[in-house]
């Protein structure tokens, strides 16, 4: 948030809520939404949308050939604007030089090509066949049931608008200054490279998805975006002072001396936040001899978001969703999850974010429970209270689902200890998605959906549990207390509560076993998971995915990029044969 007027303005919950708001000075705050991580400054530059054009104009037969004749003209001049585009990031990634080769494709596809010139030969201008032709496939495109698809329609859009310039030759080249805001009602993928190079500092449209390639382009150029803000064009002039937050999706308008201060500050705190940290940020995180181990953030809430970025983590590993309820006092309606989950599902685009589901219990919240449990922990918690409140496991669920639209989210249960606790909520779990088919909801129809396993019947079945669900994720914490029968809060047995222990660790062993078997995905997102004695028994024992404060992970990638898979496999198989402590802690003390 750039202030704290502004944080009042807009509190979490209210993301999608785009109307303008001001605060005591003349300062304008929209909100929309997060495309592309970072902070910026700037004078606005907007540009303004082409004139609407009827699609059913006719021409006289003789004009025909003229019409065919502008039309490839306009063709041609769109083409070389993508190929420039392409001369000057081929220096970059290959993906980035792929989001312009589709545009490409779809410009030159034939069955597109072929249909708008015998539109023209019924007698329709070259703008009326383009609209036609492309409205068509946007119609398609807009109607289908996948929300990627449905935000290529955006795209469709502004490739239709951009060749009917080209057609008409209203083609406006503009000279953007240094440092500027660009306003925008759409983009093209095209507009984000010559945006870059520019040098523009951040991108502001009204329409979008953050699925769309110029989302993706203005990611991988590092330029601040926000996206979806409704009437944008309106309310910023050219030339307004413009603050870009594209962490929350807030854009400040002619801020005040106070928000300039705060937005300053941050600027300052980012700068140097990223040079403390140097090349390790983008450096990937795989050992000395070429085994990468994905590292992602454990996090409590949207805002969290923004530190599992700044550290270039590969996504969330965990939310921790009850962390809504106990902020609430109560249980949040189905909207109220949707907007928090879809919040975190946004800002993290298109890297993957884990919602665990409501790990609750009488220790943490007393709301639909029967009764005050003497042991909490043993009790009704996790995925028994959820089953048991099917109403609001269900609520959950089609919370999650509909977050799910952009295809970067998967579920997680938590406590589970028995087989049938996996088949009961995978039916709930069905339900909840005919239940948004019949209302025409988009959702991610192959949503993964994996278990958190912190039990040791959990662990011993995992050969079996692996066979029914998409991932594994190991709670360290949980599992070890169960293991032990020591509970971590209690005092008087601290001393014993040892996640070292060698029964846990053969334990984990055993479970990451089970899950190459069945070649499903495994993480630690329990304190071991960051734990530097750790790491190197983590690795040599095939884990994938280490989730962990965000804190913490560059610390975690710079100790994953010091040792050697093949040293670090024969060290966790010492580890696992000893049968004492204390040989297992000179095997830990070696490392």
């Amino acid at each position: 948030m750039i202030g704290e007027k502004t944080s009042k303005i807009f509190p979490v919950s209210l993301l999608g809520a785009q109307h303008p708001a001001k605060n005591e000075s003349d300062e304008l705050v929209l909100k929309g939404i997060p495309s592309s991580p970072g902070i910026a400054f700037g004078k606005a530059f907007v540009l303004k949308p082409e004139v609407l054009i009827i699609p059913n104009i006719q021409i006289p037969p003789e004009k025909i050939p003229n019409e065919i004749e502008r039309l490839e003209s306009g063709l041609q001049a769109m083409i070389n604007e993508i190929q420039t585009a392409l001369d000057k990031v081929k220096s970059e990634s290959q993906n980035i030089s792929a989001i312009l080769e589709t545009n490409l494709l779809i410009l030159n596809d034939e069955y597109i090509l072929n249909s708008i010139r015998e539109r023209i030969k019924n007698c329709f201008s070259a703008e009326s066949a383009v609209i036609q032709e492309y409205d068509n496939q946007i119609k398609f495109f807009k109607n289908s049931m996948d929300n990627i698809l449905q935000e290529r329609s955006y795209e469709l859009e502004h490739l239709r608008d951009k060749l009917l310039a080209n057609i008409r030759k209203k083609i406006t080249s503009y000279k953007i200054p240094e440092n500027s805001i660009i306003v925008a009602q759409a983009i093209t993928p095209t507009d984000v490279v010559n945006f870059k190079e520019s040098k523009v500092k951040g991108i502001i449209t009204e329409a979008g998805g953050i699925a769309s390639h110029s989302s993706l382009l203005a990611r991988s150029f590092e330029i601040p975006s926000v996206i979806g803000v409704r009437d944008a064009l309106k309310l910023i002039k050219r030339k307004d002072c413009v603050l870009i937050d594209g962490y929350a999706g807030l854009i400040t308008i002619n801020p005040c001396d106070e928000s300039k201060k705060l937005f300053e500050e941050r600027i300052s705190k980012e700068s140097s936040h990223k040079r403390e940290l140097g090349e390790l940020i983008k450096l990937p995180s795989i050992t000395l001899d070429g085994v990468p181990i994905k590292l992602l953030a454990n996090i409590d809430s949207p805002d969290d978001v923004k530190s599992a970025i700044l550290v270039d983590s590969d996504g969330i590993g965990l939310v921790r969703t009850e962390n809504l309820v106990m902020s609430l006092k109560r249980f949040p309606d189905e909207e109220e999850q949707f907007t928090w989950y879809k919040e975190i599902a946004d800002r993290a685009y298109p890297n993957p974010v884990v919602l665990r589901a409501f790990d609750i219990g009488s220790d943490k919240y007393l709301e639909g429970l029967p009764h005050l449990e003497k042991n909490p922990a043993l009790g009704f918690r996790g995925i028994r209270f959820l089953l048991h409140r099917e109403d609001i496991f269900s609520n959950q669920l089609r919370a999650f689902l509909r977050a799910s639209a952009n295809k970067n989210l998967k579920i997680m249960l938590p406590m589970i200890s028995t087989i049938s606790e996996i088949e009961q909520s995978k039916a709930i779990l069905e339900k909840c998605k005919n239940e948004l088919r019949e209302k025409d909801i988009p959702f991610d129809i192959n949503v993964p959906l994996g278990i958190m396993i912190e039990t040791p019947s959990a662990a011993l079945l995992a050969d079996r549990f692996a066979e029914v669900v998409d991932f594994f994720s190991i709670g360290t914490n949980d599992l070890t207390q169960y293991t032990l029968a020591v509970d971590r809060s209690n005092e008087l047995v601290t001393d014993l509560y040892d996640t070292f222990h060698p029964s846990v660790l053969k334990l984990i062993k055993g479970i990451v076993d089970a899950a190459k078997s069945r070649k499903i995905p495994v993480s630690i997102c329990g304190e071991l998971a960051g734990h530097a004695a750790a790491t190197n028994f983590l690795v040599g024992i095939g884990i994938d995915e280490l989730s962990v404060p965000p804190v913490i992970l560059l610390e975690l990638k710079k100790r994953i990029r010091e040792l050697k898979f093949k040293k670090a496999k024969k060290t966790a198989k010492d580890i696992i044969s000893s049968s004492s402590s204390s040989d297992l802690m000179k095997l830990l003390e070696i490392i």
